[in-house]
Formats: C-alpha cells, sequence, structure tokens
C-alpha cells in the first residue's frame, strides 16, 4: 500500500537522479546544445550566429547550474526532514526560502539571456513562477512553525 514513506522516498530517489541528470547536462551542455542547433535548426556549423547563440547558452546555463545543485540541496534536506518526522520547523522554511531565491536568480539569469535566444524568457516566466509560488508556501509554513512554538508553550 501506498503511503507518506514511499512517497518521501521516491522523492529522494528522484533528487538525486536529477543531480546525476544535472552533472550529465553540465558535462555534455556546450555539445549537446551545439548539436540540438545544427542538427534540429539548420544552423551552419561555423556561422557567427551559432557562436553567439551556443555563448548565450553557455553563460546562462553555467551561472544558472549552481542554483540547480543548491535547490537540489535544500529540497533533499527538506525530504530528510519531512522523513524525519521534522515538518514544522524553521530549518525547512529556511530550505523553501534557499530554493525560492535559486529559483528566482535562475528567473533573473535566463530573462537576461532571453535577449540573445528568446525560448530562455519562458524558462525565465516558469522559474519566477515557480519561486513566487515557493515563496508563499514558505510564509505558510513559517506561520505553521509560529503557532506550532506558540502551542508548545501553552500549558
Amino acid at each position: 500500500m501506498w503511503n507518506k514513506d514511499k512517497s518521501v522516498l521516491v522523492s529522494i530517489v528522484t533528487c538525486f537522479a536529477f543531480v546525476v541528470i544535472l552533472t550529465a547536462a553540465v558535462l555534455c551542455g556546450p555539445w549537446a546544445a551545439k548539436l540540438w542547433f545544427i542538427t534540429f535548426r539548420g544552423m551552419n556549423e561555423n556561422s557567427t550566429e551559432l557562436q553567439r547563440l551556443l555563448t548565450a547558452f553557455a553563460i546562462c546555463f553555467y551561472t544558472c547550474a549552481p542554483c540547480g545543485y543548491t535547490a537540489l540541496y535544500f529540497l533533499l534536506k527538506l525530504l530528510f526532514n519531512i522523513k524525519r518526522e521534522e515538518t514544522f520547523v524553521m530549518e525547512n522554511v529556511k530550505c523553501l526560502r534557499g530554493i525560492s531565491w535559486c529559483c528566482l536568480v535562475v528567473a533573473v539569469i535566463t530573462g537576461i539571456g532571453g535577449c540573445v535566444y528568446t525560448p530562455f524568457w519562458f524558462i525565465a516566466i516558469a522559474a519566477a513562477f515557480v519561486g513566487l509560488l515557493l515563496r508563499v508556501v514558505k510564509n505558510v509554513m513559517h506561520s505553521a512553525v509560529k503557532i506550532k512554538e506558540e502551542n508548545e508553550l501553552t500549558i
């Protein structure tokens, strides 16, 4: 039967899978981007336009990658706290805050990159939206932690 522990375990395994995927993307990113632009966008391998797009991709991707690793770190920390039955604690609020800031930094970086390669704006909008959602969840969690702390002080 499916339960909370199995759900948390699946989430933890998925996070570690994303660490592997992000690492593979960091190692293969420039090659994959070049392959994409040449094969599916029909660009000339020696064109200045391709070099400009690859440079924009590299700058955006490699400045966003640390945010991805940081967000995954905070997410794993949050999941391990939940696994230990530590849900409404200040550390989880800090984790949510950190993940939301990572999303907002990615939104800014890809928003700037969208000036060179328009599809980056879609990433920027999605990252900003997720960052905003996480800020709201963080605020709710913070309120819950405060209520829990007040209730613990009540005799």
